[in-house]
Formats: C-alpha cells, sequence, structure tokens
C-alpha cells in the first residue's frame, strides 16, 4: 500500500512541473520570506487556529481516558458538550450506521468536530463541501478551505487531496500550489 501511495504521489508531483519550476534554495527566497508583508486575514486565521489548537489540547485526555475505558456513554457525554475528538468519534461510529438517522445526526457531529479543530473532520468536511458529495452543496471554495485548515495541521491525506484540488480543479488550477502541497505531502 504504501509504495503505491508513494509511486501516485510521485507521478502527480512530475504532472506538477519539474525542479526548474521550483524556485532555488538560497538567500535571496529567506530574504523574500522576511519581506512579505503580513497578511491580516492570514495572521486572523492563525490565531483562530491556535485557539482552537489549545482548546483540542485541553479536550484531548479527558477524551481519551473515557476511550481507554471503552466509556461509551462518557464519550457521548463529552460530545454533547462539545469535546471535539467525541465528537469525532461518535460521528465515525454514526457513520457505521445501518440506520439513517444516525448516519444523519453523523454529519452534525463531524461539522461540530470540524469547527472545533479535528484535522481529519475537517478532512472530511472539506471534501464533502469541495465535490458538493452526501447531499452538500457544491462548494468549491468553501472546501478547499477547510481541507487547507486540516492539511495545515500535518494531515497527509488532506495535504493529498488539497494538492489534487489545485492539480485538477477547472477554477482552482495552480500548479504551483499543487506542487508545494504534494512535497508537503511527501516530506510528512
Amino acid at each position: 500500500m504504501r509504495p503505491a501511495l508513494l509511486v501516485a504521489l510521485a507521478l502527480s508531483l512530475a504532472a506538477c512541473g519539474g525542479q526548474g519550476d521550483a524556485p532555488k534554495p538560497g538567500v535571496e527566497a529567506a530574504e523574500a520570506e522576511k519581506l512579505k508583508p503580513i497578511d491580516p486575514k492570514e495572521a486572523a486565521e492563525a490565531a483562530a487556529a491556535k485557539v482552537r489548537a489549545d482548546k483540542l489540547a485541553e479536550q484531548k485526555p479527558e477524551f481519551d481516558a473515557a476511550l481507554a475505558a471503552k466509556d461509551e456513554a462518557k464519550i457521548d457525554d463529552l460530545a454533547d458538550a462539545g469535546n471535539g475528538w467525541a465528537l469525532y468519534h461518535r460521528a465515525t461510529n454514526r457513520l457505521s450506521s445501518q440506520d439513517f438517522s444516525q448516519q444523519q445526526a453523523a454529519f452534525q457531529d463531524m461539522e461540530a468536530a470540524a469547527e472545533k479543530g479535528v484535522a481529519d473532520a475537517e478532512m472530511w468536511v472539506g471534501v464533502k463541501m469541495a465535490y458538493g458529495q452526501d447531499g452538500y452543496p457544491l462548494k468549491p471554495s468553501s472546501g478547499l478551505k477547510m481541507m487547507e485548515r486540516g492539511a495545515r495541521q500535518g494531515n497527509v491525506q488532506a495535504m493529498l487531496a488539497v494538492a489534487l484540488m489545485y492539480e485538477q480543479d477547472t477554477f482552482m488550477a495552480d500548479k504551483k500550489k499543487a506542487r508545494t502541497w504534494y512535497e508537503k505531502a511527501a516530506a510528512a
């Protein structure tokens, strides 16, 4: 499985351009990065991501304890209280249910977990939005933004999904961004 993933990654990376397209490492690139003006919107998003990550980190020990004890009632209580990890756990359980109402509730839990900053949930919701799947309205830009949030947390699947969208989407095609995300995924 891993060799197939690496081959697919290498082919996708090659499709985004060769080494000639990549910026040359050196002093000029480092200086240009230092002189780059700070975008207030990006700074606000980074601050919000930090707040979400800190809250998630606080919630993790309690969720881990309930999970280790296999206490589903406690996990449900944590999810009801807004614990992002518990919401994601409950959503994945509900998605595997044969009960349609449970599956619908899973969507709500997954969206709530994504809003709390759980990278896997951000990836899941982002893909559904970006491609208009499972009843989600087609919102490529919003979906891409959600997937990028998950990718910035180190989720390799999200990195690959973002790269693929930049590579193949008609309206958001950007080979340089695709290459950057493929490289980040390969390095992860």
